[in-house]
């Protein structure tokens, strides 16, 4: 499966992605990564380069703050560092404006996003003693916002940049920073607690305990005020009229002033999110969502050559951690951390399982924008499962997974095709010892077996190849370049040797490159 809209530079760099489900499916994908790289070194593809270290990686993560951090224990670890992408690669994706990695993965790709409708309000922050505006502001995310006016707080995840240059202690606590409530001014508290994501939206929460069962067990355990902006009527001095909380998308608008109160909670939010447009502080969004992914695991250990402050958390491999608590690490990388450091150096061909294109193949791209790795992969190969391999040859097990089907199909393979290819590699001998008829120009079969190998069409190209074997088998004479792609495709399918001498120089300009 070839990228479409790009030229195909082959290379011998070839990246398998994503666990496989059996013992044949990982046969199958180590055969079609082998096949992969046979066909780099037969057309002089550059060699790969050294890879990026796992630790320059996790740096340039950690200063575009992509990194969530997450331990048993704060203090003594071990800390387990995963990557969440940002906004914008996941817009990136799910809108099509990211380079592509082949038509039937950016599909996958994009239907696999998590979208929710909503709208970003955004808190200024403002100065605690004065209650100055101090220039910037706090983004957050809902898809509720009839009770709005009565929020009483917003809660950060430990790693959100609102903490920066501050260290991070035992969960909840209040970080010291204020915002305004953009709707009438009011001061609210920034906490921070374990339970707001950074997956999840902007990574900020607005606190509405009166309307919301979870926000209302958060402000009861430390203590936080429960205001009420949605009820079945207007509270007053009658305790008659007092509301009981949680009120969820439910009744009118209280509390709101006069040109809100009594509207009904739909009307309320178009309402309000109408005045923070108008002011600038809100707007209609869409958010898209996939999770976080594990990138390492960082364990205490006297002669790791990381130093790591469990208060500074993923600053600490951007920062240093002078005056700061550190203990010194090792570093366990994830498969994803792998992948992202082996493709950071140059286009690879990337053979993924089926299962992973929507998982740890979406992973390493959301990744690579975000660390403005903008080269696409030479190709993208999905490699489906194995149903059955039936009485097959060993010798020629690899090679029928290879041509049974398209390799993102699901095959079985049968022992007559293992006979079949027992038969054409033993014409390979034949054509080896007999020298091509010369041509003005490559033939159009030895054109077809070069376009399909090039698109990872094994199938096609061995059907092809089996033409030029009958015609080996009746003594027939082959021209150059059809000897020459015949001898290339046994040698990439199956791993035939390729004869003392061998040139591709007659396939000139038939591979794709």
């Amino acid at each position: 499966m070839r990228t479409p809209g790009t030229e195909r530079t082959l290379t011998t760099k070839v990246l398998t992605i994503g666990a496989p489900v059996d013992d044949l499916h990982e046969r199958r994908l180590k055969a079609v990564a082998a096949a992969s790289a046979r066909l780099g070194v037969l057309t002089g593809a550059p060699a790969p380069g050294t890879s990026t270290t796992a630790i320059e990686l996790l740096r340039t993560l950690a200063s575009a703050g992509r990194i969530a951090v997450s331990a048993e224990d704060d203090a003594a670890g071990p800390w387990t560092l995963s990557y969440v992408p940002s906004a914008a690669a996941l817009a990136a994706v799910a809108g099509g404006s990211a380079p592509s990695w082949g038509a039937r993965v950016d599909a996958k790709q994009q239907k696999a996003l998590r979208r929710s409708r909503g709208a970003v309000i955004r808190l200024p922050f403002a100065d605690p003693a004065t209650g100055e505006a101090s220039g910037d502001s706090l983004s957050t995310f809902t898809t509720d916002w009839s009770p709005f006016t009565a929020a009483c707080a917003v809660v950060v995840h430990p790693d959100h940049v609102a903490l920066a240059a501050t260290e991070v202690r035992q969960r909840p606590y209040f970080s010291g920073r204020f915002v305004r409530h953009p709707l009438h001014g009011d001061l609210l508290p920034v906490w921070v607690a374990d339970w707001a994501k950074p997956e999840f939206g902007t990574g900020a929460v607005i606190v509405n305990p009166a309307h919301s069962v979870a926000d209302l067990e958060f402000a009861r355990a430390i203590g936080l005020p429960i205001r009420f902006g949605l009820g079945e009527q207007e509270p007053g001095a009658d305790p008659e009229t007092w509301l009981t909380p949680p009120v969820i998308k439910t009744g009118v608008a209280v509390r709101a002033g006069r040109r809100h109160d009594g509207r009904p909670h739909e009307e309320a939010m178009q309402a309000y999110l109408e005045d923070l447009l108008a002011s600038g502080y809100g707007e209609w969004a869409e958010s898209v969502s996939l999770g976080r992914a594990p990138l390492a695991v960082l364990s205490a250990d006297p002669a790791g050559e990381v130093r790591w402050a469990p208060a500074l958390r993923a600053r600490s491999l951007t920062e240093g951690v002078d005056g700061a608590a550190a203990v010194s690490v090792s570093i366990d990388p994830a498969p994803l951390l792998a992948s992202a450091a082996e493709y950071t150096v140059g286009r690879a061909t990337l053979v993924a399982s089926s299962e992973a294109v929507t998982a740890d193949l979406l992973w390493l791209r959301l990744l690579m924008l975000d660390i403005a790795v903008e080269h696409p992969p030479v190709a993208v190969v999905p490699v489906a499962r194995v149903g059955s391999a039936q009485s097959v040859e060993s010798q020629w097990l690899d090679g029928a997974l290879l041509v049974a089907g398209r390799t993102d199909e699901t095959v079985s393979v049968k022992a007559q095709l293992s006979e079949q290819i027992g038969r054409i590699a033993g014409d390979h001998a034949a054509a080896a010892a007999a020298a091509g008829e010369p041509e003005p120009a490559a033939s159009k079969t030895a054109a077809k077996i070069c376009e399909a190998l090039s698109a990872a069409d094994f199938p096609t190209a061995f059907g092809t190849a089996t033409a030029v074997a009958k015609t080996v088998r009746r003594g027939g004479a082959l021209g150059a370049s059809e000897r020459t792609a015949f001898l290339a495709a046994l040698h990439v399918l199956f791993g035939l040797p390729l004869p003392e001498g061998f040139s591709a120089a007659t396939l000139d300009g038939s591979f794709r490159k």
